[in-house]
Parts: C-alpha cells; sequence; structure tokens
C-alpha cells in the first residue's frame, strides 16, 4: 500500500488563463491567415481595407496573447532544472523480486543459441 508524501505536485502553468492566451493567439493566427488568403484570391479586386483589417487585428490579438502569457507564466522565472528530479504524483518503492524455482527451471532447459521454431530460416 503507497503512503501519501506532502510533496507537491509540479505546477506546469496550464489553466483556464493560459488556455485562454492560447485561444486568442490561435484565433489571431487564423485572422491573420484568412486577410491573407483574401488578398491572394481577390488579386487586384481584394479590398486592401479588408485584407490590413484582418492582419492587423489578427497581429494585434497575437501580440496581445504573447505578451499576457509572458506576464502571467513568467517562464524565465519558473523554468525546469533538468539535474533535479521533480515529483511527478507516482510512488515508486523498490521492490525487487526474486526470481522464482519454477521460472528458473523453465530457463535451465532452454539452450542459449535455440531460436524459437517461427523465425528458423528457409533457403
Amino acid at each position: 500500500m503507497a503512503t501519501e508524501t506532502n510533496t507537491p505536485v509540479h505546477d506546469t502553468g496550464n489553466n483556464n488563463v493560459t488556455l485562454g492566451f492560447a485561444l486568442l493567439g490561435g484565433l489571431g493566427i487564423t485572422l491573420m491567415i484568412i486577410g491573407a488568403s483574401i488578398g491572394v484570391i481577390g488579386k487586384e479586386n481584394a479590398d486592401n481595407t479588408l485584407v490590413g483589417l484582418f492582419i492587423l487585428s489578427g497581429f494585434l490579438m497575437l501580440a496581445t496573447a504573447i505578451g499576457a502569457w509572458l506576464a502571467v507564466v513568467r517562464p524565465w522565472e519558473h523554468f525546469d532544472d533538468i539535474n533535479k528530479p521533480l515529483y511527478h504524483g507516482h510512488h515508486h518503492e523498490d521492490h525487487h523480486h526474486e526470481p522464482s524455482d519454477e521460472l528458473l527451471t523453465l530457463d535451465s532447459g532452454a539452450s542459449v543459441n535455440a531460436l524459437p521454431e517461427t523465425t528458423e530460416a528457409t533457403h
């Protein structure tokens, strides 16, 4: 039976706020792609104001999302040190089982170089 420890679970920063920033940034990228698509499909007949509005609004949404994410998450302060193991919520206790006599007798009867019947080469 595993015992509970008081070690805190690592906070990855994934929550509703960061999801909202990701959705805002994704919407901004989508608007920029739509604006570029309108410009490419319409060629000379495309409304420059509409294309510019889509691209500018998409860029502003993306820049706002990135800036807000940087302000909230502050990744330069909270980073993982790969040399320091973090608690990940699993309880691993060292349980080393000795091999049973039944398994040892099965292994001792097999030849070291023996291949299973299905893997023999046929020429």
